[in-house]
């Protein structure tokens, strides 16, 4: 289920939290669903556990997941809930990065609101 791109130049913990991300944003996983335990995930991707506790707290920092001390870790994310507010600030600045990225890739401001839209599009389907 979870799959690490070990050659990737994203670091692992990165992967981790996106990964979850996208299961909770397309209801893979559901609110109140229990994540495998840190060892149980190290073991699963082949990763030293401290990996995935990092990845674990940067996903609870932004509200994705919830640490219950003793029973483990579960999905908080809910398309009900609003957006945590720490996310909504490093969102606002990955995309500053993105749109100077494009400008410097010359991709034009319809060629970049095509590229959202179709990503758009595929969460949907």
């Amino acid at each position: 289920m979870y799959t690490i791109n070990s050659q990737s130049h994203v670091p692992i913990y990165e992967q981790i939290v996106a990964i979850i991300k996208d299961y909770c944003i397309r209801g893979v996983l559901e609110p109140g669903e229990k994540l495998m335990s840190v060892r149980e995930m190290s073991a699963h991707i082949l990763v030293n556990p401290n990996t995935v506790s990092k990845a674990y707290k940067e996903l609870e920092r932004i509200g994705i997941i919830e640490t219950k001390l003793g029973k483990g870790a579960y999905v908080a994310y809910s398309r009900d809930n609003g957006p945590n507010q720490e996310a909504l600030a490093l969102f606002r600045k990955n995309l500053e990065q993105l749109i100077l990225e494009a400008n410097y890739l010359q991709i034009e401001e319809q060629e970049l609101k095509g590229l959202v839209n179709a990503y758009y599009t595929s969460l949907e389907g």
